[in-house]
């Protein structure tokens, strides 16, 4: 009778919550992800409980460890459906062909990345390679939260917009801040070195052209962007708000404009303490970078401090220097600085 009792008040149900409960604190200490922290604790309560309640007994029950293994089966059917539908909803088809994905464990979670080896050249000769990643799930969640973000907060100015894209996606640039830190560490580069090393990281990764509206064919577009398109059909990704790629999608595809590029260069260094700026042009339309660091060339004050320009678009253009067609430096302004 006592067992029977027992068995009533402590049944299958219970134990599922005592693992959702312990499971949680368990997680926090461990640093174990909380779907395998609940498996762990759910069959650990099955068995000690199997165990008291067959103390004393000649036949044996396990009903509760077969409870949990039809559990494990349907968590792991959920959790996998989950996954794969999280995927398919990406935005997969923008990927360039030199992105590739990897699985690795973080936490004891199944992590896809969207990997990019690179091995580029400062605009001082010296070389750079490494592997750069960011999470397949931060890459389609940002995305996902930039056009929301597009649709219901509407940013009247390019400073709003910008702040936003740095602000919610610094923290989904670890893995890239991890390899560009890396490199730093272990070739010793002084802040004026490093800087290059960023910039000229960038500046290596080929233009393209980002849209609000859909890509069109190239002969739709004037001759300058004509040209671009017809050598490189898809240098271009469209559908994307006001223009600009947000950071963690440049670094999980690879395609990006002026601002995209400054922006990210600007959630970078400023991850890394320099005093950086984004000017823009309405004239040129165009966007480019401004530091404040020793330096030489053309420059724009602000707050009386200086900031160097610096290009981001294309290769050789190293700080304080300009295309000539976009060099007067009357027509930038700046948008976006530490102090504003």
């Amino acid at each position: 009778m006592a067992s029977k009792g027992i068995l009533g008040c402590f049944g299958y149900l219970s134990i599922l919550l005592v693992a959702v409960v312990g499971s949680t604190f368990f997680s926090a200490i461990t640093g174990i992800s909380f779907y395998y922290s609940f498996l762990v604790c759910l069959f650990l309560l099955s068995w000690l409980i199997e165990r008291f309640l067959n103390s004393g007994q000649e036949k044996r029950s396990s009903r509760y460890i077969l409870y949990s293994i039809i559990i494990t089966i349907l968590v792991f059917v959920f959790n996998s459906a989950f996954q794969q539908n999280n995927h398919t909803s990406d935005y997969s088809k923008d990927i360039a062909e030199e992105v590739y994905k990897e699985q690795i464990l973080e936490k004891g979670d199944s992590i896809t990345l969207l990997s990019h080896q690179r091995s580029w050249l400062d605009n001082y000769g010296k070389s750079y390679q490494g592997v750069f990643s960011v999470r397949q799930q931060d890459y389609n969640r940002t995305k996902n939260n930039y056009a929301t973000y597009s649709r219901q907060i509407n940013p009247k100015t390019w400073q709003e917009l910008y702040q936003y894209h740095i602000t919610t996606d610094t923290p989904s640039l670890d893995l890239i801040i991890a390899s560009l830190d890396q490199i730093r560490q272990e070739q010793n580069l002084n802040p004026m070195a490093f800087a290059e090393m960023v910039v000229t990281f960038v500046q290596d990764i080929p233009y393209s052209f980002v849209f609000n509206e859909a890509c069109q064919s190239a002969d739709t577009y004037v001759e300058s962007i004509q040209k671009i398109l017809k050598q490189c059909p898809e240098c271009c990704i469209g559908e994307i708000p006001y223009g600009i790629q947000n950071p963690t999608g440049f670094m999980g595809n690879l395609k990006g404009d002026c601002d995209t590029r400054t922006v990210f260069i600007y959630a970078i260094l400023s991850h890394f303490g320099y005093d950086v700026a984004i000017l823009n042009s309405d004239f040129y339309q165009h966007s480019i970078l401004g530091l404040n660091i020793p330096a030489s060339g053309t420059y724009k004050t602000y707050h009386g401090k200086r900031y160097y320009v610096w290009e981001t678009t294309n290769k050789s253009y190293t700080i304080g220097t300009l295309p000539k067609n976009v060099n007067n430096i009357n027509h930038w302004y700046f948008v976006l600085t530490k102090t504003n």
